[in-house]
């Protein structure tokens, strides 16, 4: 079909889900980070810091509410806002 006026949206990530998780986020050194999750996904997550956020490039382990503990890298801060890239090699 060439319809001019379509153009496919293209699908860049994953899906990120909105939920209520327990998640226990500590820094490198396993001092515990004071969040709120507020989104999370096999790639990474987006969090709240309750204090001070780890800084941008900062090593961080997350404790999931399943048993998995993930590692993984703080990507980018905004004010008390940040986002993790977890470390998913097999």
């Amino acid at each position: 079909m060439d319809d001019p006026h379509f153009r496919p949206t293209p699908i860049l990530r994953e899906r990120r889900r909105g939920r209520c998780a327990h998640v226990t986020l500590m820094d490198s050194h396993g001092r515990p980070i004071d969040v709120m999750v507020r989104n999370v996904s096999s790639r990474g997550l987006s969090a709240a810091a309750a204090g001070q956020p780890p800084a941008c490039n900062e090593v961080v382990r997350a404790a999931m509410d399943d048993g998995r503990e993930l590692w993984g890298l703080v990507r980018w801060v905004d004010g008390n806002l940040f986002g993790v890239e977890f470390d998913i090699r097999p």
